[in-house]
This record gives C-alpha cells, structure tokens and sequence, in this order.
C-alpha cells in the first residue's frame, strides 16, 4: 500500500467559484472531479504472510461503470471502508496524513471514510439492503413482508452515522481542492450526505444519481416518516439530481412536494424532466440512462474464453442448429429468476418439439448471502432447476444448466452465442446485461425483457417486452425469440446495436457534469408565490421578508469568499406576488 502526500491545492476561493464561470464550467475532461459511493474503486486484503496491505478491483456494476467513465480525468473517490482491511487502510492513511493513489486507475486518488463495523452493520445491511432495496424496487408487502422492527434504530444509530461521516469528508476534502468541484453522489446508500454538505458548503456543486428506480409518492408513505422526510429533503439538497427512466424523474418530483416542506414546481428547462425551488434555490431532475462504453465490452469480449466456459458451451449447444437461451443475473429477490425457469419450463411443456433442441444456461451470482431473504432465493432457485431437470432431462440433454459464480469472462463468452437472452426482472433501474448483450452477440439474437426495467424505455422498440408475472406471457415470448425469422432478428439487433453504439459511459457522466455546470450559474434565490386569500398574502409578504434577508446573508458569505452573486434587482424580481 503506497500512501503519497496531499499536494493539491488549497481551497482558497477566488472568483468565479460557485458559479459556474470558474476552472470546469464546461465540465473539461482536465478538471478534478469528487465521487462519492459506498464502494470504492478498489478494496484492500492483507496479505497472510507478509502482513501487507494489497488492492484489487472494486467489486459492481456501479463501480466498473465509474472506472470506464473517469479514465481520462482526475477524480477524487470517496467510499465506505467495507472490511477490516479496508479499515486498516484508511487509518494508515489518517495517521500519515496522505492520500492513496490507486495502483491500477493512477488518476484517482482514494479517501475511505472509516466506521465501526456495527455501525456498517447497521447502515449497509439493516437500513441499504434490508429497507431502501426493497421499497425502492416495490418489493416492501406490509402483511407478509414488513419493514425489520428494528429500523429506525438502523437508520439512526447506522444510516445516519455513515451518511454525517461521508458528509465530514466531501467538506474536508472540498476546502482542499476547491468550492467548485464537483461532487457527485452515487445512489441510496448516501440520500441524506448532500444535505448535510449544504448546510456547510451553500455555493458547493452537488449532484446525485440514483441507480435503482424511484417508487411513486404513495408507496414511500409504507417507509416510517422520518425517513422518507429525510431522503427527500437530503436529495433536494443536490443542484441536479440524475435518474435512469422519466418515470422514476416525475415520481420523485411528485414525492418531493409531498415531502419537502415549501418544495414548489419550478418552470423546466430544455432537457430538463422538472425542476423544484426549495429554500431559495433551483433543483433540476433530469434522466440520464446509464451506458456501457462499447469499445471496452468489445476488447473484453474479444479474450478467449477458458476452458471451463468453451466446454460449457460446447455442452450447452451440442450441434449447430441447437437453440441456447442465457440469463446473467445475481440470485436476489428484485431478478425474478424462478418465474423465468417456471416460463421456460411453460415452454417445454407447450411446445413439445423444442426438447432436447434448447438448453438453458444460467449464469447466477449469488448475492448478499447473509440476508435471509436472499438464502432463500437461492434455495428456491435451486429447488426449480432441479425439479425442470428432472421432469424433462434426458440421457443427452440437460434443459437447464446452471453455473454459479462471478465470471465477466464467462458471461461475456455465454452472451455472444445466445439466440435468446431472458432479463425478466420484477423492477430494474436499467440492466446493463440488456446492454452488453446485444453489443457482444453474434447470433442476431432476440431479448426478452421486462417492461419494468429502466431498459425498456430506452430499447424497448427493439426487444420483446413482457410484463415479469405474467408466465404464460414469457413462455411465448422465448418461443417467438427463438423461432423469429432470421430478417426480423437482425432487424432488432441491428436496431439495438446502432442505438447502442452512440453512447457511452463517458458521455453519461459528461451529461451530468454539464447540467451540474449550467445550473449553478443560474441565480440560485428564487421564489414564485401564489395568492389565493389574505392569509396567502400574509405569506407572501413574510416569504418576501425572508427573500430579502436571505439576499443579504448571500451577499456576506459571497464577500467573505469573493464569490459573485447576482445583482439585487435580477434576483428580486424573481419573486412573483400573483
């Protein structure tokens, strides 16, 4: 572990910082960026004999996404140290003062924010996974699921600890390399870190962006109030706030002014889903789809697979003419993975003819392990392969094969020979498997996709949609996959590939570095007021009151740090008595 001095440079302010006409206002690939997420680039193991602490690749798709999008600019990476080693890395680094340049990635320089284990315990498990997963993916069931008994104590004693911890270290880290830089926070591990930043740090550049889809208003009313006020009013807190489908943009704005007190609709602006004035300053929700970088998924899917994956595939298609249909997915409850064997199975059963001339391989990732709900995925996941297996496998012919395990090579490998690839989830923010798919086969294959993933918004032209319960539906749908002629399947991929191939994972992030610019030039103080009564009027007069005092505290903090603030008449002017 190689720790290296802290030489960048101070945070002293100079003008133009804040508001957008300082260094990085066009979001240039030179400027220091901050991101902040639960995992890290990398994590730490020691090393049994020699005691060392050594790196390797944060595990994720969260994570690989980031690493493909800042290739080219320096980034600082704050996260969660997850495990002791991880712990221990970030004290050494503390006790000597000194930032950690990651060995495989030398533009980035780590800060891990350390915590006990018990307070990791009961933010990542008790409040992240637990609750935030599952409300967010519409999983919560009140009579047979309910919330753990024991959440509010999570939230506070863990959610709560980690988020003001992670909070402590943007602000220190932003009075080192400057108010301008950005900082962009990374899905629902950190809702409540922006606001605790902006109460310190009111010209900082905040942004954040949810990786998983956004429940409506009215199934957060399931969450206890305080944390739903709390997330809301954490995320509002943000310039610009990122999602992955319009849909998921349009339920938080319509959450936020059902939460947030005083959150009033503002006037969108181009590219904008809606916007929101809260406490006098404009907060703009936009949809950015996440994107896989094509250039990086083709040198990887250009390696040759082992010798484990090619006899797999040999066994998995026998002959030439042999349909192989892949899934790749974790074994957790949101994949919907039983109701897509149970499809197939369907299948089987309706179309005889298809026996022994289809296989299924299954590459599953078992995940989060120690929750009960996940153990009991993966027995029922187990229990269905085996059962199909059983009623329809022959001397020759297995229906399902299922390898279990994390291997990018091998899914990459199974994705470029599917002639069907099944993504069924119940709820999705994108799927990225969509993606990666249809960029690497090389059959002209179909996918059957969920219409509630964050993918099918963006593709959905070019795949088979199905609604995720509807069994009889997914059964027909990889029968018409498989059985497509060959014009329509190349029609589709062609279709997919070319869409495909004018994004990237750099120009996501560069989107949102952009918007974050805009937006903070514009004149944060605004307020519109509508007038229905005299009691309304009463309000308006004390909102102005407030407006001018908040101009003048304004205009003290901008001359305290040098900063340019817009001219008194531009912004009170804004303020619409009607």
């Amino acid at each position: 572990m190689t720790l290296i001095r802290d030489q960048r440079r101070s945070a002293v302010p100079t003008a133009g910082q804040g508001t957008g006409q300082g260094e990085g206002s066009r979001g240039d690939a030179g400027q220091r960026i901050l991101i902040v997420s639960n995992r890290g680039p990398v994590s730490f193991s020691r090393d049994e004999q020699t005691g060392e602490l050594t790196e390797q690749p944060g595990a994720g798709g969260v994570v690989s996404g980031l690493l493909s999008a800042t290739q080219q600019r320096p980034v600082t990476w704050i996260a969660l140290a997850m495990s002791d080693a991880d712990r221990a890395a970030a004290h050494a680094a503390a006790c000597a003062d000194a930032e950690y340049t990651v060995r495989s990635a030398p533009n980035i320089s780590l800060r891990l924010v350390e915590t006990t284990e018990e307070v990791y315990r009961r933010y990542y498990d008790g409040v992240c996974n637990r609750a935030l997963w599952f409300i967010q993916h519409y999983l919560l069931q009140p009579a047979t699921h309910p919330l753990p008994e024991r959440l509010m104590r999570d939230w506070e004693e863990g959610y709560r600890v980690v988020n003001e911890a992670v909070a402590r270290t943007v602000i220190e880290e932003l009075e080192t390399v400057g108010y301008e830089t950005p900082v962009m926070f990374q899905d629902y591990h950190l809702y409540l870190a922006p606001g605790l930043v902006r109460e310190r740090m009111p010209w900082a550049r905040l942004t954040h962006f949810v990786h998983i889809p956004w429940p409506e208003a009215r199934y957060w009313e399931l969450a206890p109030d305080a944390i739903t006020q709390g997330i809301f009013t954490g995320l509002v807190a943000n310039d610009v706030i990122g999602f992955q489908t319009e849909r998921d943009a349009r339920n938080f704005l319509d959450g936020a002014q059902r939460f947030v007190p005083d959150a009033l609709a503002a006037d969108e602006q181009p590219g904008e889903v809606g916007a929101l004035l809260v406490d006098g300053r404009r907060v703009s929700a936009r949809v950015y789809p996440i994107a896989v970088s094509p250039e990086e998924v083709y040198a990887q899917a250009r390696n040759c697979p082992g010798e484990e994956t090619a006899e797999l595939l040999a066994r998995a298609r026998p002959t030439p003419g042999h349909k192989l249909i892949v899934r790749v997915d974790r074994v957790e409850p949101t994949k919907n993975i039983v109701a897509g064997f149970r499809a197939y199975e369907r299948m089987l059963q309706s179309h005889a003819r298809l026996r022994e001339r289809v296989t299924f391989v299954a590459l599953l990732v078992p995940s989060r392990e120690g929750l009960a709900e996940y153990r009991a995925v993966m027995r029922e996941t187990e229990r269905t392969i085996a059962r199909i297996n059983k009623r329809y496998g022959t001397a020759t012919w297995q229906p399902i094969i299922a390898v279990f395990g994390n291997d990018r090579a091998r899914a990459l490998a199974c994705m470029r020979q599917y002639d069907a690839l099944l993504v069924n989830p119940l709820m999705d923010g994108m799927n990225l498997v969509v993606k990666e798919g249809a960029l690497v086969n090389d059959r002209a294959g179909v996918i059957v996709l969920s219409r509630t993933a964050g993918a099918y918004e963006q593709l959905g032209q070019y795949v088979l949609g199905v609604p995720p319960t509807d069994i009889d539906a997914m059964s027909e749908a990889l029968y018409q996959a498989l059985t497509m002629s060959q014009r329509d399947r190349r029609a589709r991929a062609t279709g997919l590939l070319n869409l495909l191939l004018q994004e990237s994972a750099t120009t996501w992030l560069q989107a949102q570095l952009r918007d974050l610019a805009a937006q903070t030039r514009r004149p944060q103080v605004v307020y519109r007021v509508g007038l229905t009564s005299a009691t309304s009027a009463t309000s308006a007069a004390t909102r102005a009151a407030d407006l001018s005092g908040l101009y003048e505290r304004e205009k003290t903090l901008a001359a305290r740090h040098a900063l340019p603030v817009a001219a008194a008449d531009e912004t009170l002017s804004e303020l619409s008595l009607r």
